[in-house]
């Protein structure tokens, strides 16, 4: 059963939405179709009970005030209803006070006995609204019956019969369903047509986006969809696509470029110990040289070590996934830590290491890894700040945040590096590229460190005033508000 359902194909876009303008067009047009019908009928039945009603009218008129104008009845009960015979045949009778007929149309009562009416209108109601009565089961009439007074308003009543065929009307309804019947007909065959052309044309940007989508590759990030006469949706469709893109190659290029830069970190230090040992084993060394020799070896070893290790770290602060030890910390007590930690190698640069925090506010961090950004931070500022230069770490609260800034009056970063400060590999100062301890991955794991949690990094630097980093922690809270627990 798992198998079916995988292999399964649904429906195609187009194939919906033609099913579905069908299905909706053929309601609406039934829906069209019924009420104009029902709107026919309607009409031509209405049309029939008013010339019933104006029938009897007539004949009232005449019996009330000329109940002996024999000639007057004869031409509205036999001539009038035979003008009429080639739009419908209407049939009347006039029944006396004893209930036999005075007159009636020829043919009427073979059609029509007059038991057939069986619902009379008395003679102050005025006529409206016939009944249908079938003489047989082909032939139905639209009919009415009323009684009259005879010479004024006496006692004596006669009872006027009409009815009119409704043959006519039937035969016009019939070739009325028939049309109608051809129109839903030409709606099924048509709707799924014209539906389908419809879906293909607007879902053609679709396909060009597809169609743009299969043929990226990581060579072929460049390429992009040209959204200009697009709809709106779709446009923010191809707008979302293009920037998806942008990211998509903006990060292939940085993880070439952070590719080349981890292959020129690896190269130096092992061909650096490739070369010490050839020369070692040139030719015969005493033992002072050959120590000489390894204990080369062992910084370069050193040092490679430490760039893979921090290369690791830097990863793991770049996963989304990595699990912090979060605890609420006095932010001053770490500050003053970090302070101490590096207050031997301020002094031997001759550079002021100061520290100006609230002690009351504390923050919600991983306490080793806030040290970590701090701390590098304030060991690139004293290898940029000169001797005699001061550096000030700094913490204060910011629309419930922590800032941490590190600010130094050292030589400063050009505007053109400002950006790419926090860059795997990248240094301002091309002079230290090849110092020791110089890898160009100290602020990219502070940003990194700052992101894993939740929080943000800016900098402001001039070249020959100095450079200020700050780093913006979430979830921060003052110790005047809660209890004094943070360690």
């Amino acid at each position: 059963m798992s198998s079916l359902k995988r292999t399964r194909r649904s429906w195609s876009l187009a194939a919906r939405l033609t099913t579905w303008y069908t299905v909706v067009s053929f309601v609406f047009v039934l829906l069209a179709v019924g009420i104009l019908y029902w709107a026919l009928e309607a009409s031509l039945t209405h049309s029939e009970d008013v010339f019933l009603a104006d029938k009897v009218h007539v004949l009232r008129a005449i019996l009330r005030d000329r109940p002996q104008a024999l000639i007057a009845l004869r031409r509205e009960v036999e001539l009038e209803s035979a003008a009429r015979r080639e739009y419908a045949e209407t049939y009347v009778r006039l029944l006396d006070e004893h209930g036999q007929p005075s007159l009636s149309t020829p043919g009427m009562d073979a059609l029509l006995p007059p038991s057939a009416f069986t619902k009379v209108i008395p003679p102050d109601v005025e006529a409206s609204g016939g009944v249908e009565i079938h003489s047989d089961e082909t032939t139905s009439f639209r009919a009415i019956a009323a009684q009259a007074h005879i010479g004024g308003s006496g006692p004596t009543n006669w009872l006027i019969q009409v009815a009119v065929d409704r043959r006519h009307h039937e035969s016009l309804l019939a070739s009325y369903r028939r049309a109608l019947a051809g129109m839903l007909a030409i709606t099924v065959i048509a709707c799924p047509l014209v539906a389908y052309r419809i879906a293909r044309r607007g879902l053609r940007p679709v396909h060009e986006i597809s169609e743009t989508a299969r043929h990226i590759g990581s060579a072929t990030l460049a390429e992009r969809i040209d959204s200009a006469g697009y709809p709106v949706e779709l446009s923010v469709l191809a707008d979302t696509f293009n920037g998806m893109l942008d990211r998509l190659d903006e990060s292939f290029r940085r993880l070439s470029q952070w590719s080349a830069d981890i292959a020129h970190e690896l190269r130096t230090p092992i061909h650096n110990m490739r070369g010490e040992a050839e020369v070692a084993l040139s030719r015969a060394r005493s033992a002072g040289e050959y120590k000489e020799a390894l204990t080369s070896c062992l910084e370069e070893s050193v040092r490679l070590s430490d760039l893979i290790a921090r290369l690791l770290f830097l990863a793991r602060t770049e996963n989304p996934g990595t699990q912090l030890e979060r605890e609420r910390v006095r932010v001053a007590r770490e500050l003053a830590a970090v302070r101490e930690y590096y207050a031997e190698a301020a002094a031997e640069a001759n550079v002021t290491l100061t520290v100006a925090a609230d002690k009351r506010m504390t923050a919600a961090v991983d306490r080793g890894l806030l040290q970590r950004a701090v701390g590098n931070l304030v060991a690139n500022a004293i290898a940029h700040t000169p001797p005699g230069g001061t550096i000030t770490v700094g913490a204060r609260l910011d629309q419930g945040r922590v800032r941490i800034e590190v600010s130094d009056d050292g030589v400063g970063i050009p505007a053109e590096d400002v950006s790419r400060v926090f860059d795997r590999f990248h240094r301002a100062d091309r002079s230290r590229s090849s110092q020791p301890g110089s890898m160009g991955l100290g602020l990219a794991i502070v940003k990194g460190i700052v992101t894993l949690h939740g929080g943000e990094t800016e900098i402001e630097s001039e070249v020959g005033k100095g450079t200020r980093i700050a780093l913006v922690f979430p979830d921060a809270i003052s110790l005047s508000r809660t209890s004094d627990t943070a360690r």
